[in-house]
């Protein structure tokens, strides 16, 4: 028999966030364990099939990699495999508030659907109330640079459209981060600033406002996508999964009164031109990484406001 039981709780959704359904068995780790588990308050949340307060998904390598290393500064680290392959890393941080508990995965292809089934995963057995979308994104608006962090408050969805005589005509629909977790945002830039100095001689900037999603990856700076985007919601930057999360999570809050909210945190790799590669997906990755670190001990608090 196997000691590591499997949840089966299927999908979520609150304010701007999806999560969706995913059976998944834990491996190698004893949820009695008070050693490994962190704090008291844990087994009364257990006991509602929650075992987790954030969850995180990346998307590409260099994204899991930054994540991880930032999980792997806590003292009770561990690897977990999902049915179905997924490994999972999960992880416990101090904040004012109590303990955070963290899983993290990655998905398994770039994309919206990827991005919702992955979530999906999570919310069927670690049910965190909160998910971040942690990696990177190409900047759109001419402030940003390369290695500046992007939170969003609001995700557009630029692949809805309408195929007429004239040409396409952008739709547009945009999903808004839930007003409990643009207040955590709110009390995080206050006390911590946008400006993070990773060591001496180094800094970037933290900015905070929509950003783009959708299927199609922008890699022209004449893109009509690019230009509506900065034109009609002077959106900060694009990226290809925040847009299912969003929809996801929307579509399904009504369901779970435990969900809080969704985020993406996306480090700038690019101008979304024709001059963006990979050379520096790995910065990006890192400083979006950081910037998680840093907002984790904010998040805590959301279990206080209904």
């Amino acid at each position: 028999m196997n000691p590591y039981p499997s949840y089966d709780t299927g999908m979520t959704v609150s304010g701007g966030t999806v999560s969706v359904g995913g059976t998944v068995t834990a491996v190698g780790h004893d949820e009695r364990d008070p050693a490994r588990t962190g704090p008291s308050r844990r087994e009364t949340w257990d006991q509602a099939g929650r075992s987790a307060d954030v969850g995180v998904l990346t998307v590409l390598r260099e994204e899991m990699v930054a994540v991880v290393e930032v999980l792997r500064r806590a003292p009770d680290h561990r690897t977990e495999r999902m049915r179905g392959g997924a490994s999972v890393h999960r992880a416990t941080f101090a904040a004012e508030g109590g303990p955070v508990r963290v899983v993290a995965t990655q998905t398994l292809e770039p994309g919206t659907h990827s991005a919702a089934l992955a979530y999906q995963q999570l919310r069927r057995y670690f049910r965190p109330p909160l998910v971040l979308l942690v990696g990177i994104a190409g900047g759109v608006r001419a402030d940003l640079a390369v290695g500046d962090v992007v939170l969003s408050d609001e995700v557009i969805w630029y692949d809805s459209r309408r195929e007429s005589a004239g040409g396409p005509r952008r739709r547009g629909r945009i999903q808004a981060t839930a007003p409990v977790l643009r207040r955590r945002v709110s009390d995080f830039l206050v006390r911590r600033g946008t400006v993070v100095r990773p060591q001496p001689g180094q800094e970037f900037h933290i900015h905070r406002g929509p950003i783009g999603s959708g299927n199609a990856v922008v890699t022209d700076s004449g893109s009509a996508i690019r230009s509506w985007l900065a034109e009609t919601h002077e959106t900060l930057a694009v990226e290809t999964e925040a847009a299912g999360l969003a929809q996801a999570f929307y579509e399904e809050v009504d369901e779970d009164d435990g969900l809080r909210g969704w985020m993406t945190v996306r480090g700038i790799s690019d101008r979304a031109d024709r001059h963006g590669g990979h050379a520096d997906h790995g910065l990006a990755a890192r400083h979006a990484a950081l910037v998680m670190e840093r907002l984790l001990p904010h998040l805590c608090l959301i279990e206080d406001e209904r």
